[in-house]
């Protein structure tokens, strides 16, 4: 049976089950155009989204356990005169980039019959000229699968030499979706000191904004959060695998088009947002669990319930072990109890700031711990008790540089870290 041919009315609209998160399983020929039969097999995650305008769409790849810090994307541009899509596909290691020119290489153009999509193009491998081909198929809502073949002969045979199959990341519920979860091996605790009123402007913002975009290029926002005790602080938590990772996905971020859009808006906002402790998990297994986070589908929500205590003891020297063994030993079962559930514990990243564009607090050393309360009430009951400033008091001699800092921090909406 025929399938009905894509109309101009809906050719603009051929993508649109694309939109959204999704996790592939990848097959990928290592060696291209050599008659070989040897596949390599990896998990990625993919996030697709539209632009304004409606002609252009644009979606990331990220593959931590293949190659790390690696992200490609590919850019859809739909012509509403031929009814044909062109797709470009980039990777932050410079693929799909004349280096003569610096622009794109040509894209394969096309558009989809009913559930098939063929979209073909002219390149070059290895100096060779050669045709390109896409082909897409719709399976359903929630399955798709793409495949990328290469012809040496003008098109008459094909060598298929990367296949992706697609499953779209399955809401928790009618209200919440699936945070990215990664082995955060690498956070960034953000401070942000914003102008007189401006806190929930900002709030509506990213979480509308900037949430799904990030995760898209494999960072993991973690957590945003409003600072009970300063009005117009907001602080916010981002992980990284690595710090590779961190160096590709910042620059795919802020160098891409939501920051491009929306950062006048953002920065409007903000008095400072320089405070920012890189920070790594003090021993192995030490850092907040992204498994089987959910954060809710629309920033308009209530705020969860729940409170985050976040502690920042100033070290004299980098964190010996008699200390990390004081956290386990000693305040780890303080926080416990007092009703808490402890996140997470981190330490100075050594690594120099490698995305010098965002400021770091540089030539400190700090342990940060993060632990979450039931309510706002059980943590003001444990403040009072007093057993955290003995459980401080009873640590190594004079480990501390200075009053350790405690944050005391609520939720919002779409916060994947939240009681």
């Amino acid at each position: 049976m025929n399938t009905p041919a894509t109309t101009p009315t809906t050719a603009a609209h051929d993508f649109d089950f694309l939109v959204g998160h999704w996790t592939t399983r990848q097959r990928r020929l290592k060696h291209r155009l050599q008659g070989s039969d040897d596949w390599e097999t990896f998990d990625a995650t993919t996030h697709n989204q539209h632009l304004p305008g409606g002609v252009i769409n644009f979606d990331t790849l990220v593959a931590p356990t293949w190659r790390r810090g690696w992200v490609g994307m590919s850019l859809r541009i739909f012509n509403p005169v031929t009814n044909l899509w062109s797709i470009h596909w980039v990777t932050n290691e410079g693929g799909g980039i004349d280096p003569a020119t610096g622009c794109l290489d040509a894209p394969v153009v096309g558009r989809f019959h009913g559930d098939e999509g063929v979209f073909d193009g002219e390149d070059m491998f290895e100096g060779r000229a050669i045709r390109v081909r896409f082909h897409w198929q719709r399976q359903g809502p929630d399955r798709a699968r793409w495949q990328q073949a290469f012809s040496e002969d003008g098109g008459i045979s094909w060598e298929v030499n990367w296949v992706m199959e697609f499953e779209r990341v399955a809401p928790r519920s009618a209200d919440g979706v699936t945070a990215l979860d990664i082995d955060c091996q690498v956070l960034e605790l953000r401070q942000y000191t914003l102008r007189l009123g401006q806190r929930d402007t900002l709030i509506e913002l990213f979480d509308r904004e900037f949430v799904e975009p990030q995760e898209a290029l494999g960072m993991a926002v973690m957590g945003q959060f409003r600072d009970l005790d300063a009005p117009d602080r907001f602080v916010w938590l981002r992980g990284f695998t690595d710090m590779a990772s961190r160096a590709g996905g910042l620059a795919a971020f802020y160098g891409g088009p939501v920051w491009h859009e929306h950062r006048d808006a953002a920065n409007a906002t903000m008095v400072d947002s320089d405070d920012v402790l890189l920070l790594r998990p003090a021993w192995p297994g030490a850092g907040v669990s992204m498994r089987a986070r959910h954060r809710a589908r629309d920033a308009g929500g209530p705020a969860p319930a729940g409170v985050l205590s976040a502690v920042v003891l100033r070290l004299r020297e980098p964190a010996s072990a008699q200390v990390l063994r004081h956290c386990r030993e000693a305040l780890t079962p303080c926080w416990q109890s007092g009703g808490a559930e402890v996140l997470g514990w981190y330490v100075t990243e050594s690594a120099p700031n490698n995305f010098p564009r965002l400021p770091v607090r540089e030539g400190e050393q700090v342990l940060v711990g993060f632990a979450r309360f039931p309510d706002l009430q059980a943590l003001d009951a444990f403040e009072r008790s007093g057993v955290w400033s003995h459980a401080l008091q009873s640590g190594p001699s004079a480990w501390l540089a200075g009053t350790p800092s405690s944050l005391r921090l609520q939720p919002t909406a779409r916060s994947a870290i939240h009681a």
